[in-house]
């Protein structure tokens, strides 16, 4: 049996509980320790020795979890990795390509692994979905529309000064709740040859987006179409619709809820995802089933030193979607 995979969790805020959570549910992984700054541990937290900077650790650990704000992944990243530690990096990888570039260069140099949470691609029935479309089973596809519609509340934007901004969020809805399925849509169909977008700030006080809408032109000739909200009250499921010579599918919260395709039966797995995510005021997971996939990957590839599924180059393109949509607005 081999060693289990130590991590330090760098961070305290409401991710870094579910990591927490999700490893107790891991054979072969522990959380050994946690690196915040504000040490104001909750009870989960509350066995884990604690310190204020990754230099400070003194216990043996193998990996991190970067559970950090957005503009701050890549600091801890390149830390980690300088002390030939393997990092786990929590969604999205950061918020510009030259200091994702950074991150990636520094793992490679070290010689450790660098995955993104981007579980989604794990995630209930996503998966039958690639695999349909890598065989081309489902003719030429003409249209997808990507939905997410969230609602955040001002307790959330109020919850921490970072919150709203450029800077350290790197912007609202499509960089934070979205980026998820943008990664999504970009591993199912690739990246838009281009793209133009309308953005607005409604309902709260913030200096980002928290309404808009992007049109993506793509060289196959498919139009996509992305909307990302944190004004949508009450919040709703997350949708994708594809449309093909075929038929089409729809998928919600990952799984296939309406299908329609010529001579192919649903492959839907039947199994409604337990993270059945209402896009609601809480950003909090309190299922942890598709992180524990996601881990026990990383955990994986670490012990048989292969790249995880999801690599620091691939989840650079989801950031690199996002940014051209909040770069060509009109």
């Amino acid at each position: 049996m081999q060693e289990k995979i130590k991590f330090v969790i760098i961070g305290s805020g409401n991710i870094a509980n579910t990591y927490l959570s999700a490893i107790s549910h891991i054979a072969n992984a522990e959380v050994v320790g946690l690196v915040s700054k504000k040490i104001t541990k909750s009870e989960k937290f509350s066995h884990l020795p604690s310190f204020q900077s990754l230099q400070e650790v003194n216990i043996d650990f193998d990996a991190v979890i970067v559970c950090t704000p957005n503009g701050y992944h890549h600091v801890t990243t390149i830390e980690a990795a300088a002390l030939g530690k393997h990092v786990l990096c929590e969604k999205p990888i950061d918020i510009t390509v030259e200091a994702i570039d950074k991150m990636i260069q520094a793992c490679k140099e070290n010689k450790v692994k660098l995955g993104v949470t981007y579980q989604r691609r794990f995630s209930s029935d996503n998966p039958i979905v690639k695999k349909l479309i890598d065989e081309n089973k489902l003719g030429k596809i003409f249209s997808v529309d990507l939905s997410v519609k969230n609602y955040r509340d001002d307790s959330y934007y109020n919850s921490s000064a970072y919150r709203g901004t450029y800077q350290i969020d790197g912007g609202g809805p499509f960089i934070q709740q979205a980026s998820h399925y943008i990664d999504l849509y970009y591993w199912y169909f690739g990246k838009p040859c281009k793209l133009v977008s309308k953005l607005g700030t409604f309902v709260h006080d913030i200096e980002v987006e928290d309404h808009g809408a992007v049109i993506c032109l793509h060289d196959s000739g498919m139009i996509g179409t992305i909307t990302a909200s944190t004004a949508t009250k009450p919040g709703f499921p997350a949708k994708m619709e594809i449309y093909s010579s075929k038929g089409y599918l729809i998928l919600e919260n990952d799984v296939i809820t309406h299908w329609d395709m010529e001579g192919l039966e649903n492959p839907t797995s039947q199994q409604v995802s337990k993270n059945t995510h209402t896009g609601s005021s809480t950003a909090a997971v309190s299922d942890t089933t598709n992180h524990e996939l996601i881990i026990n990957d990383f955990v994986e590839a670490i012990q048989t030193d292969r790249d995880p599924l999801i690599t620091g180059e691939s989840a650079k393109n989801a950031t690199e979607i996002i940014l051209d949509i909040y770069k060509n607005q009109f």
